[in-house]
C-alpha cells in the first residue's frame, strides 16, 4: 500500500476517539508504527493531541499528522483512505455517518474498522459492499468495540475449546461499577434513540435475506425460553438475567452462518442475557428499557430524550461521559455457558449430555475496553495477513480475526478469555 499510515484514527476528537488515540500511543505493540488523526477540525484535533500528551505523558502523540476529513465531504474521505491502510473509524452514529466512509476506504484500497453496535448499519455494509471490498482485496470489519468483540469471539472460542460438539450457548454481559458510580457517554445514547426509532424502516428481516440467503440445519436443541426476568444460578455467576438487547446476537448469527458455509461447521444458536447482582436493580433497568423503548417511538417525546440525555436516563449516561474515576475503577465480565455432545455421540439425535462455560473479562467496557478492541482488530489486519480470510470483503470479527493473534493482542489491553471449569 505504498507510503500510507498504517493507522488513521477518524473522529479522534470524539471520546471514543481519543481513547483510542491513547491506547494506541501507550501499546508496545504499535511502536514503530505510522498513525495519523483524522477529523473535521484542525483545532480540535491538535488540542486533543495536547490533552492526550497532557494526560498520558507521551510527547510523540503531538506529532502525530493530522487529516483533514468530513462525513458530508466525500472527496476528503477519499483522500484520508487513500493515506491509510487500515481506517479506524469512531465516527457515530453509523447509521448517519458510517456509509461515506466505508465507500471512500473500499474504492481507495483502506481496510476499515469501527466500533458500530448497530445492526442495520453493519448488515447493509456487507450488503452493499462485500463484492467490491472483495475483488480490490480490502478488509471491512464492522462491531470491533465492546459491541461485540467480547461475544463474537467469545462464542467461538467456546465453540473451539468445547471437548465434543457444541450445540447452543446461554450469554451473561456483568458489568461492574466502582464506588465512584459510572455514566455512559451520551453519544451511545443518541445512537439506541435512532436505533429504536428506525427499527420498522431498517427492514432487518430482507437485509438479513440479502446478506445470508442459504437456509442453516435446524437446531434440534436450542437454550429454553426464559422470561423476562429470571433467577441465575451458575457456579461462577449468580443474579438476575434479562434480555441483552445490544448487537452481540445478530453478529454472532452472521459468524455462525460463515462458519458453516464455509468451514462446514456446525452453527450455534445464542440467547443474550444481562446479568445483575440484585433483583432490585433488575427492575429498575428493566422499567427504564421498556419506558425508554416506548419513548423513542414517538416524535415529541424522542425529541425530550434527544434534548436531556442525563435527566432521561437518570444519569447512566451524561454529555460529559464517565470520570477517569469512574474508568479506572470499572470491569466487565463476559459469560458463556454452552451445551453439547461429547465425541461419538450423535449430534442432535439426543438431548445435550455434556456442558461447558468460558468467561471473557476485561477494563471498563465503554471505553478503555471498546478501545483495546478496536485497536487490536487493526493490529490483526496490520501484522496477520497470512492469517486472515483468503479474500477480502466485508466480515464479523470471528470470521475475520479467528485465525489471527488477536487473543494476544487483547490480552496486553487486558481483556482475557479462559475456559472455566464446571465442576
Amino acid at each position: 500500500m505504498g507510503s500510507r499510515y498504517d493507522i488513521v484514527v477518524y473522529g479522534a476528537t470524539g471520546f471514543t476517539g481519543s481513547y483510542i488515540v491513547r491506547a494506541i500511543a501507550t501499546s508496545s505493540l504499535f511502536k514503530g508504527k505510522t498513525v495519523a488523526v483524522a477529523g473535521r477540525s484542525e483545532s480540535k484535533l491538535r488540542a486533543t493531541l495536547d490533552e492526550i500528551v497532557k494526560d498520558i505523558g507521551v510527547a510523540e502523540v503531538s506529532k502525530y499528522p493530522l487529516i483533514i476529513a468530513d462525513s458530508s465531504d466525500e472527496k476528503s474521505l477519499a483522500e484520508m483512505a487513500k493515506q491509510a491502510k487500515v481506517i479506524i473509524n469512531a465516527v457515530g452514529p453509523y447509521r448517519l455517518h458510517g456509509e461515506s466512509v466505508v465507500r471512500a476506504a473500499v474504492e481507495n484500497g483502506a481496510n476499515h474498522v469501527d466500533v458500530s453496535g448497530e445492526p442495520a448499519f453493519l448488515e447493509k455494509m456487507e450488503m452493499n459492499y462485500a463484492e467490491q471490498a472483495r475483488e480490490n482485496g480490502v478488509y471491512v470489519v464492522g462491531a470491533c468495540g465492546w459491541d461485540s468483540i467480547p461475544c463474537d469471539l467469545g462464542t467461538d472460542f467456546l465453540k473451539r475449546n468445547f471437548d465434543g460438539t457444541l450445540g447452543y450457548v446461554e450469554t451473561f454481559v456483568s458489568n461492574h461499577r466502582g464506588p465512584s458510580g459510572y455514566s455512559f457517554n451520551a453519544g451511545t445514547y443518541q445512537t439506541l434513540i435512532l436505533g429504536i426509532a428506525s427499527m420498522k424502516k431498517d427492514n432487518l428481516g430482507k437485509l438479513r435475506r440479502s446478506i445470508m440467503p442459504n437456509r442453516l440445519p435446524e437446531a434440534m436443541y436450542k437454550a429454553p425460553k426464559r422470561g423476562t426476568l429470571w433467577k441465575v444460578k451458575e457456579t461462577a455467576l449468580e443474579g438476575w438475567a434479562l434480555p441483552f438487547l445490544g448487537s452481540d446476537k445478530s453478529i454472532v448469527q452472521r459468524s455462525q452462518y460463515y462458519d458453516y458455509h464455509v468451514n462446514g461447521k456446525k452453527p450455534v444458536p445464542i440467547s443474550t442475557y444481562f446479568s445483575l447482582g440484585s433483583f432490585f436493580w433488575a427492575l429498575l433497568v428493566t422499567g427504564w428499557v421498556t419506558l425508554f423503548a416506548l419513548l423513542c417511538l414517538f416524535r415529541p417525546t424522542r425529541k425530550i430524550l434527544q434534548a436531556y440525555p442525563d435527566q432521561c436516563s437518570f444519569y447512566m449516561f451524561k454529555n460529559s461521559g464517565p470520570t477517569k474515576q469512574q474508568m479506572a475503577e470499572a470491569s466487565f465480565q463476559y459469560f458463556f455457558f454452552g451445551n453439547g455432545w461429547a465425541d461419538g455421540e450423535k449430534v442432535d439425535e439426543q438431548k445435550p449430555t455434556k456442558r461447558a462455560g468460558a468467561v471473557c473479562r476485561g477494563p471498563d467496557p465503554g471505553y478503555i475496553g471498546t478501545a483495546a478492541c478496536v485497536v487490536s482488530a487493526a493490529l490483526s489486519l496490520l501484522e496477520d495477513k497470512e492469517r486472515l480470510p483468503r479474500q477480502g470483503g466485508v466480515y464479523t470479527t470471528a470470521s475475520a480475526f479467528r485465525e489471527t493473534r488477536i487473543f494476544e493482542y487483547l490480552k496486553s489491553f487486558g481483556i482475557t478469555y479462559e475456559m472455566i471449569d464446571e465442576k
